[in-house]
């Protein structure tokens, strides 16, 4: 007998394959049976008739790791069918942690509000995930930030010391089942990080044959020379990559076709026998650290200087003028495009425009966003914006591309509790069906096959998740029923905590998460560990 048979449903497997009519039969969490008709009886039937049964969606780019512990449910990517969130990306991760007392901070962007866990290691957490339970699976990234943080390094200089604690700590990782290890060189305090530190670390890397992905260091007028910096890490190890969210932002001083020049330089990789993929967001807007058109001058201080520096009127004179970079369209003065997302210390105005901030506090938006880092430094990278950073061509140009996988960038969230309070952005409760509802079936930039198997098959194959990704005998069944021609993803600024609809049936592990669009707040999601 089954555990579960799935009846009558459209199947798009992952594959890329035209859908078909197929039933799918489920026993001990693993798909036994695909057939037109199964007759064997099931504990469970999954009536799927005008429905589409699809794997699991994986979001390859998640940062769910900073609410897991505060949404063990995974309440608002549950109900988009996501089963798998690859978590630690943009160099952060929430563990390895510090150990206590190194002249670091410790806040990780962490939204549990609880006591930090120093000196916990990703094994060690991995395991206290699992005795609180999880809805969804989770897989690591270690994050190259968080490994300078445990380490205590700040500045470009690193002790061999250091190195051998960061080295130390990613091996450590990697056998406690890590798939990879992320940068993010536009972020504290991985951005003045030289290139040397990424190529010995990544050495640690090819020891596990893992895979290195990285939100490079620049993104607008020197684009091309960050990707080339990263394509020598994997060129130099032949390791797997992934380039995080290869997108391109207006009004920054891209380069002419940016896009096609970068994409040139990665299918050139690939040609050469190197494993290099990239992926891109749903939206026109995006998330980002405050702290990142800082200049490296002031992140630099040692940590008891920064809020005295960033109170002095002399300082910020001199920031006014030296903060055009990454967001580049700050300094350009196009603040009604920033939207506070979260911040502990003035939460009344997560969610505003910093023309609404300033507006509301009587000061010019400088003052305004140099008050609110103040606040909460040392801990600068812990302030979390919204922006409008990309247009409706550049989003039509990469998720139709072939090398780009579709991604969130968000991280799971719910519209009760804790963690909602620092949600203000509807991206993480509608962010991976939005590529359904707004690429797929409204502006067709793709057909549902092919947007399903970049969001399944093909993130599961890059990152290395075993029997994952597609829908077919012996595979795990992490399995995904949604209503495509009635699919809802509410868009809505000044609203954001609402969640998509549309999706009717979630399975991970085998065991139903979501039935009739109703959470059950069962526990069967694990933590993938790497394969040997």
């Amino acid at each position: 007998m089954l555990d579960i048979l799935i009846r009558g449903g459209w199947i798009v497997d992952g594959t890329g394959n035209p859908r078909r009519r197929c039933d799918v039969g489920i026993l001990d969490g693993r798909i036994v049976s695909m057939e037109r008709c199964i007759a064997e009886p099931a504990r469970e039937t999954i009536c799927a008739e005008g429905l589409i049964v699809s794997p699991g969606f994986i979001d390859a780019h998640s940062h769910s790791d900073v609410t897991i512990e505060s949404n063990p449910y995974c309440e608002s990517t549950i109900r988009q069918g996501v089963t798998t969130e690859i978590v630690g990306n943009c160099g952060d991760s929430t563990a390895p942690f510090p150990p206590e007392g190194n002249g670091t901070g410790g806040g990780f962007g962490r939204f549990d509000n609880g006591p930090i866990p120093y000196g916990r290691t990703l094994g060690e957490h991995m395991k206290e995930l699992e005795r609180i339970g999880m809805s969804g699976n989770l897989a690591w990234l270690v994050g190259h930030n968080s490994l300078r943080t445990l380490a205590g390094v700040k500045g470009a200089d690193v002790t061999e010391e250091q190195y051998q604690m960061m080295e130390n700590a990613l091996r450590q990782a990697f056998e406690d089942g890590a798939i990879g290890m992320s940068s993010g060189l536009e972020f504290e305090p991985g951005r003045t990080s030289r290139p040397e530190e990424l190529m010995r670390l990544a050495a640690v890397v090819k020891e596990y044959d893992a895979i290195y992905t990285s939100h490079i260091r620049n993104r607008d007028a020197y684009v091309l020379e960050a990707l080339d910096e990263f394509l020598a890490v994997i060129r130099h190890h032949h390791i797997r990559g992934e380039v995080s969210h290869m997108n391109i932002r207006y009004h920054t001083h891209a380069p002419e076709q940016a896009v096609q020049k970068c994409m040139e330089k990665i299918s050139q990789a690939r040609a050469d026998g190197y494993e290099v993929l990239t992926d891109m967001t749903p939206l026109n807007y995006g998330i980002g650290q405050m702290a990142g058109i800082l200049p490296a001058w002031l992140t630099g201080m040692p940590s008891d200087q920064l809020k005295p520096a960033l109170l002095d009127p002399d300082t910020r004179a001199r920031l006014r003028k030296d903060c055009d970079r990454y967001w580049r369209f700050i300094a350009g003065g196009e603040w009604e495009r920033v939207r506070m997302q979260n911040n502990n210390a003035f939460p009344e105005i997560n969610g505003m425009t910093f023309p609404e901030i300033a507006k509301l506090w009587n000061k010019d938006p400088w003052d305004c966003y140099f008050d609110i880092l103040a606040a909460v430094a040392p801990d600068l990278d812990s302030v979390v914006l919204v922006s409008r950073l990309f247009t409706d061509e550049h989003l039509a140009e990469t998720i139709s591309n072939p090398l780009y996988m579709l991604v969130v960038d968000g991280y799971s969230t719910s519209t009760e509790g804790e963690v909602a309070k620092h949600t203000q952005f509807p991206l993480h409760y509608i962010g991976m069906d939005w590529f359904l509802t707004h690429h797929v079936r409204e502006n067709h930039i793709l057909s549902l096959e092919e947007a399903v198997r970049k969001m399944t098959s093909m993130p599961a194959s890059h990152f290395g998740l075993k029997d994952r990704g597609l829908l077919r005998e012996g595979a795990i069944a992490d399995i995904t029923i949604f209503d495509f021609e009635h699919m809802e993803t509410p868009f809505d600024l000044q609203h954001p905590a609402q969640y998509a609809r549309g999706v009717q049936h979630v399975l991970v592990n085998g065991v139903p998460v979501l039935r009739d669009g109703k959470h059950l707040y069962t526990t069967p999601g694990r933590n993938i560990r790497r394969q040997p």
